[in-house]
């Protein structure tokens, strides 16, 4: 079932993208067909790269997320400083874990990159479902951050 909604939405939002030039409206998009697809996720977005240590919220969906993020904390930035995936499956257990939402329960980080292979921004989806993330989302969020990429 979780791989057949990937389909749809990828297919999905690989049309609405399909002539879009506009970092923040392919952004939108995202957030927008991600949040709707899925009950479980809760807050679906990008923080932007603005500094060598800063993460700015950009384009999402779901309750207020945090505004900044410095690189040295939460999941988001150990995404960016080991430019890799962060899957975090019960955010509790985690120290270094920045609760923007007391409802969420696990979360996954994606690096998006630039057609250099540097780090950009990040895809930040958060679930109020502990262990809701596997190696199908992992898979497909990988293949839409690859759509924004273009962009940068």
């Amino acid at each position: 079932m979780k791989k057949e909604k990937y389909q749809v939405g990828l297919q999905t939002i690989r049309s609405l993208t399909e002539n879009e030039f506009d970092l923040v409206s392919v952004m939108s998009t995202i957030s927008c067909e991600l949040y709707h697809a899925f009950e479980p996720f809760i807050w679906v977005g990008f923080y932007r790269l603005v500094d060598k240590t800063t993460l700015k919220v950009g384009p999402y969906q779901g309750t207020h997320g945090c505004l900044t993020i410095n690189l040295d904390k939460g999941v988001c930035g150990k995404c960016v400083r080991e430019n890799a995936i962060q899957i975090e499956n019960d955010v509790s257990a985690i120290p270094h874990h920045i609760a923007c939402s007391s409802e969420t329960k696990s979360e996954i980080v994606l690096p998006v990159r630039d057609l250099k292979s540097r780090v950009r921004a990040v895809l930040d989806v958060d679930s109020n479902t502990i262990n809701c993330f596997d190696a199908i989302d992992k898979e497909y969020l990988t293949e839409i951050c690859a759509l924004v990429s273009p962009h940068y």
